[in-house]
């Protein structure tokens, strides 16, 4: 239902249809467009990327992935994978490619039956007690497999902080800001913001002549 929905909106405002080959072409232009628009690479993270998309996934290993690694990936990223380019250009310093993902879990990136911690009900007060608890180095690699279920790490912002994809919970398909020094004030920013509108939306600021980093 939701895709439908979206098929219609994009229809109307873009005159596309969403994740079509159209939809493909227009990201690759907004990517050329703000490369145009910031020439110099001067926007943070450019100079990394210099607005280059890689050659596009095979579907069929995407599908492998996703058996390997126990994981639905977001129909919005496999669309961009698949169509758009293999990671590259992208907010910070661009967007991974996927390859063998950071995992405290073996091969697995969703185990059936854990819940997400990273969810839209995670308090503040549960936050702050997972971190107390992961003081203890014995506990510590068994708590990360639960703060990190279900997350796939797309892109590094600097240092110790990156950009996740939720891949299960309430903000599955959406983007979550996290600091791997797990520092209690830390917490981590749910952005509400599912890939293909966090992703356009950093391009078109970059064009509009705007700081996109206001914005995400």
């Amino acid at each position: 239902m939701e895709i439908e929905k979206k098929k219609k909106e994009y229809r109307e405002k873009m005159g596309f249809e969403y994740l079509s080959e159209e939809h493909a072409e227009y990201i690759r232009d907004l990517v050329k467009k703000a490369a145009i628009a910031d020439k110099n690479c001067e926007i943070f993270g450019a100079s990394k990327h210099k607005y280059q998309l890689n050659k596009v996934m095979p579907e069929k290993e995407v599908r492998r992935f996703e058996k390997e690694y126990s994981v639905k990936l977001p129909e919005e990223y496999v669309f961009f994978l698949t169509k758009v380019g293999n990671g590259g250009a992208g907010p910070y310093y661009g967007i991974y490619s996927l390859v063998i993902p950071k995992t405290y879990n073996g091969d697995v990136i969703c185990r059936e039956g854990v819940p997400a911690f990273l969810d839209k009900n995670l308090t503040k007060e549960a936050w702050d007690a997972m971190m107390d608890e992961m003081e203890d180095s014995e506990k510590y690699d068994a708590l990360m497999k639960d703060v990190i279920e279900g997350t796939l790490s797309i892109g590094t912002q600097g240092c110790t902080f990156e950009t996740l994809l939720m891949c299960k919970g309430s903000e599955q398909g959406k983007l979550v800001y996290i600091d791997w020094n797990l520092d209690p004030e830390l917490y981590p920013c749910l952005t509400g913001m599912k890939f293909l509108e966090w992703y356009e939306l950093f391009f078109n600021k970059i064009i509009a002549g705007q700081n996109p980093y206001e914005y995400l």
